[in-house]
């Protein structure tokens, strides 16, 4: 079953050209002796799918002879050790576990019972049926009814039954009846709980989007989730308004999820880390764009500030692979549709380029003979940067290559104060300070 990719923005999608033995060799280095190298793990881990993670764990077994969930278990501890084990696990067997965690203890988490189920097929309903009963060797729908009671207890127990309409077909009659049952239903002393149920485990997604709007018409603009509130209380208002939340966008209930559990003193990292491994194949870049347009700062830097060491180091990882991607998206979207949207980094080179053929055809063959130097200088600068990494190193590298732009710059200042200087009339010299500086920014972004 496609768990991890049911959605087509992920932030995790793996390395077409990975290879299992040698990033089993990795991890087996990174673990061997005294210490662990954990940026190897967080290399590694993140970086490949979950299909491509069960390949490497298998090579590990047979490279070795050893387990390499057991070694990462021995190796890690504490947060970064649930995320990575998290993602090493196979996707029905980590969705039953937190399924079985949701139900279990003193409190029941009925936010995250109705997003591991709800936001799911009916095929998928019915694998994760059958991993839960050889996990636990219970049915689920036995330790559910166990654990929770009332009308909540028949909510789940509808929507892990499964038959969900998933046709993408909407019949705006039947909009129209289940509208106004719902608006009778909560008519009168009682509330009609097996109305609600009905409509609400069975009906499609944009059904039920339509279904609301309708509702606020009948209902002089009342919104469903102030009806809810008013009928329902204690987890069945909470499992309703959660499932409101999922029909209206999946990606904004996960970011409201994900906000809940970094604000505060306090991190939820139970939470956070089930969304994380869950969605990051799924719909993560979905979630971060939502999570962004509803407040202020992003998800990447409310996890980092509420996190630390390794465990922060890893999701950070996970969350920043689709960081710049979210940025074009919401550029793009911005930019109206029909609009050429250019990255950021191509700007500059776009910018210099359209300079350089102005000034070109200012100047004529003058102009050429000057953007050829250029080429020539920045040819000879990524010379100095390529024979920098034989040397001292990366950092010396960077170091050297920012002393060179440094003196090409001021070479190039000191040949187009020359040439200003020659021109004989004061349009010329206009024209030659435009080249220098159109021909100075080209050489800059060339060089970088």
């Amino acid at each position: 079953m496609g768990f991890y990719t049911t959605g087509s923005s992920g932030t995790v999608s793996g390395p077409s050209d990975y290879d299992a033995e040698a990033a089993s060799k990795k991890l087996y280095e990174g673990m061997k002796g005294l210490g662990t190298d954990e940026n190897v793990i967080v290399e590694v881990i993140a970086s490949h799918t979950n299909e491509q993670r069960q390949e490497i764990k298998d090579k590990y077994k047979t490279m070795y002879g050893k387990d390499l969930v057991e070694d990462l278990e021995a190796e890690l501890a504490g947060s970064f050790a649930k995320i990575v084990l998290g993602l090493m696990k196979e996707p029905e067997e980590y969705i039953v576990e937190s399924i079985n965690q949701a139900i279990s203890g003193l409190g029941t988490d009925e936010y995250a019972l109705i997003g591991l189920l709800c936001a799911r097929t009916n095929d998928e309903l019915d694998e994760i049926k059958k991993a839960y009963k050889e996990k636990y060797e219970k049915e689920m729908e036995e330790d559910v009814a166990e654990d929770l009671s009332g009308d909540f207890r028949a909510l789940v127990i509808g929507i892990i039954n499964g038959g969900r309409d998933e046709s993408e077909e909407v019949d705006s009659d039947k909009v129209q009846e289940d509208a106004k049952n719902l608006h009778e239903a909560s008519e009168g002393a009682g509330t009609r709980e097996e109305v609600f149920q009905s409509i609400f485990n069975q009906r499609s997604y944009e059904h039920m989007r339509q279904v609301f709007d309708a509702y606020k018409e009948l209902a002089e603009g009342k919104e469903i989730e102030e009806l809810i509130e008013s009928e329902f209380s204690g987890s069945l208002q909470a499992a309703y308004l959660a499932l409101v939340k999922i029909f209206r966008s999946v990606a904004e209930f996960y970011a409201d999820r994900l906000k809940e559990a970094v604000k505060g003193a306090g991190t939820d990292d139970e939470t956070l880390i089930r969304i994380i491994v869950l969605r990051s194949e799924v719909d993560l870049k979905d979630i971060i764009e939502s999570y962004q347009s509803k407040n202020e700062s992003n998800l990447a830097e409310d996890v980092a500030s509420d996190t630390s060491g390794d465990y922060k180091l890893i999701l950070e990882k996970l969350l920043t692979l689709s960081e710049v991607e979210v940025e074009e998206e919401i550029t793009a979207t911005n930019a109206g549709e029909g609009d050429e949207v250019v990255p950021p980094e191509a700007e500059g080179d776009e910018k210099a380029e359209g300079e350089a053929e102005a000034d070109g055809e200012k100047e004529g063959e003058g102009g050429e003979e000057e953007t050829k130097e250029n080429g020539t200088e920045g040819e000879e600068g990524e010379a100095k940067e390529d024979a920098g990494e034989g040397g001292d190193g990366e950092d010396k590298k960077d170091e050297g290559g920012d002393e060179e732009k440094k003196e090409d710059g001021e070479e190039e200042k000191a040949d187009d104060g020359e040439e200003a200087k020659e021109g004989a009339e004061e349009g010329d010299e206009k024209k030659d300070g435009e080249e220098a500086a159109g021909g100075e920014e080209e050489k800059e972004n060339k060089e970088e």
